[in-house]
């Protein structure tokens, strides 16, 4: 970051940068903060724009001595700064039930391939799961997260921190058959498994439930494949870039996914 003062536009644009990105995901840890300010805003030093926004009230901000960590959340003032960005500004809340053991790891998780996927990638959208139900019935399927690509290419995201039954597979690969064959709703769905164990038995039963969708319309990954940019797609493991482009590729074609 430069030294010196900057001008109003600037230091509003910046503040709203980083309201965003905590509406989007609901909450963001410190060290997300600091992610996000350094490598997506591009500046150097984080504490000033954090504790700025903190003094101003646009953040509040609580320490959840089970994860021994600050969580930072929107106030009031904040969700009213972004409302013109943000349609759907005055329908956010935090509640502490957010920081459940399991909603937190996968919360962590999401935040972690939204990082990892702009590295490979270019995000135009993204939308999470709290932002999808609005407007839906409490157990409809929605996924943990909703991304647009360049050139439009639209991918569902599953967080997988627990080992699901088979029923639960299969009920989630009709729901996508439909979404994508039928409705056009997505073009692919990445998921990514918190355990290679996870993994491995996602990947051998959604192949046998359905291996010609699933091979074509399902990218996964455990964490640690994923953190080196690698996937499990049409059978073969790849880079996300080509898993991603062999995607965008079809979709060019007018092909079915």
């Amino acid at each position: 970051m430069r030294k010196g003062r900057i001008n109003k536009e600037e230091q509003k644009r910046r503040i709203k940068l980083l309201l965003r990105f905590i509406f989007t995901f609901k909450y963001a840890t410190r060290k997300q903060l600091d992610m996000f300010i350094q490598t997506i805003m591009n500046m150097t030093y984080t504490r000033r724009l954090i504790a700025y926004s903190l003094i101003k009230g646009y953040l509040k901000d609580c320490y959840e001595s089970l994860y021994k960590t600050k969580i930072y959340y929107l106030a009031q003032k904040g969700t009213d700064f972004i409302d013109e960005e943000e349609c759907l500004a005055k329908d956010y809340r935090f509640e502490k039930s957010c920081l459940g053991v399991n909603t937190y790891t996968q919360h962590n998780m999401i935040v972690g391939a939204y990082f990892q996927l702009k590295k490979h990638l270019v995000i135009k959208e993204w939308a999470c799961a709290w932002i999808l139900r609005i407007g839906k019935h409490r157990r409809a399927l929605v996924p943990d997260s909703f991304i647009v690509l360049q050139f439009g290419t639209v991918i569902a995201l599953e967080i997988e921190t627990q080992s699901k039954k088979l029923s639960e597979l299969k009920r989630m690969v009709d729901i996508y058959r439909y979404d994508i064959d039928k409705k056009s709703k997505y073009h692919g769905v990445l998921m990514i498994a918190e355990y290679k164990f996870d993994y491995e038995g996602i990947k051998k039963r959604l192949l046998h439930l359905a291996p010609e969708f699933c091979s074509r319309a399902f990218v996964l990954a455990d964490l640690d494949m994923f953190n080196q940019g690698l996937c499990f797609y049409a059978n073969e493991v790849r880079s996300l870039e080509e898993a991603f482009k062999l995607l965008a590729e079809k979709r060019k074609n007018g092909q079915e996914l």
